[in-house]
């Protein structure tokens, strides 16, 4: 089984190399005998030393792949990444490993099971999940929004942490159209509307860019950009029924 991981990056030189370090030698010892993976490292149009240092970790490291976007945005980097090469199972995670690690396991696992796609969820009774009031008052707000749109069953479908299987992505990432933000909601979406088997398993999530490191997301600009895609794709669905 070959396994292949998605790291979108932009602009992040500052933590890069000690993070895809963590993978590495995270994937090394808990993977099982068998398993034959790859970190696919995608630069997404980063303007600071993130190329440089990707290449540099590429060219010592024969896990590591690494490639651009010609477009910019979260779904552009994972779809370069997921179209780079073969494999059975295809995750990603954020560069900033907001998840542990400690999930990437069960991830995959949960693939070979026999599973389509396998979400983290921090909603997950078992999740173990430090944020600020007011993100997990939108994650709330968002959740319930997608199930009163869509009945939607998935508890978590922005969290950066899924994988999906080999078959699953081949029929699924045609049909995704955003590029951006909603593109991992929208293949939660569009894998529940065509009965793929969705597993969701519990998580340990930090925000890791808190305080001085605060996100770079604006997120009062991606909260009204996932309303506008949450509209048009249920048009879209009801069109398509």
């Amino acid at each position: 089984m070959e396994v292949r991981i998605a790291i979108p990056a932009y602009n992040e030189a500052e933590i890069l190399q000690s993070n895809i370090a963590a993978v590495l030698n995270w994937c090394r010892s808990h993977l099982p005998a068998g398993v034959s993976w790859q970190v696919v490292i995608v630069d997404n149009q980063s303007t600071d030393e993130t190329p440089r240092i990707a290449q540099a970790l590429a060219m010592q490291h024969p896990e590591i792949v690494y490639v651009q976007t010609k477009k910019k945005g979260k779904g552009a980097a994972i779809r370069t990444a997921w179209q780079s090469g073969p494999a059975d199972v295809y995750c990603f995670m954020d560069a900033d490993l907001a998840t542990d690690l400690s999930a990437l396991e069960p991830l995959v696992k949960g693939v070979r099971d026999g599973y389509d796609l396998v979400v983290g969820s921090r909603f997950h009774p078992q999740s173990k999940v430090k944020r600020s009031a007011s993100r997990l008052l939108m994650s709330w707000g968002y959740r319930l929004l997608l199930k009163l749109v869509f009945r939607l069953n998935t508890t978590d479908a922005p969290c950066g942490f899924k994988a999906i299987s080999g078959r699953a992505k081949e029929r699924l990432l045609p049909l995704v159209r955003d590029d951006a933000w909603f593109f991992d909601s929208e293949l939660i979406i569009l894998a529940e509307h065509h009965h793929h088997r969705i597993k969701e398993i519990p998580i340990s999530w930090h925000d890791p860019r808190s305080g001085r490191n605060k996100s770079r997301v604006n997120v009062i600009g991606v909260a009204g950009a996932y309303l506008r895609q949450v509209l048009e794709l249920h048009r879209r669905l009801r069109r398509n029924d």
